[in-house]
């Protein structure tokens, strides 16, 4: 695992969600990178565990785990750290804003 930064706000959920440092190592080395929103989304679906059956029913409880990481810097920060197994459709998909503008 690279050296990494993790703010308070991804400390505090990462508690939240009961995850620990070994199950977000395992969540980098193995999840999607997905670049939305300005910043790194790392995403752990079904498809993206191993196949030994062990490690497979070891972490099976992290699908649908999502890293939000900011790497622009020298040392990648963690963000923050939420679970939403459609997550990566959603990651994906680009926010719809209406813009309008009031032309005096």
């Amino acid at each position: 695992m690279l050296p990494m930064l993790v703010t308070d706000h991804a400390r505090t959920r990462q508690a939240q969600r009961n995850l620990s440092d070994e199950e977000i190592a395992f969540v980098l080395d193995h999840g999607q990178s997905v670049r939305s929103g300005g910043a790194l989304h790392i995403f752990l679906g079904r498809r993206d565990m191993p196949g030994d059956p062990d490690v497979c029913r070891r972490y099976q409880h992290l699908e649908g785990a999502v890293l939000v990481v900011n790497d622009t810097g020298d040392v990648p920060v963690l963000i923050t750290v939420y679970r939403n197994r459609r997550g990566l459709r959603e990651i994906r998909r680009k926010a719809k804003y209406r813009f309008t503008a009031d032309i005096v």
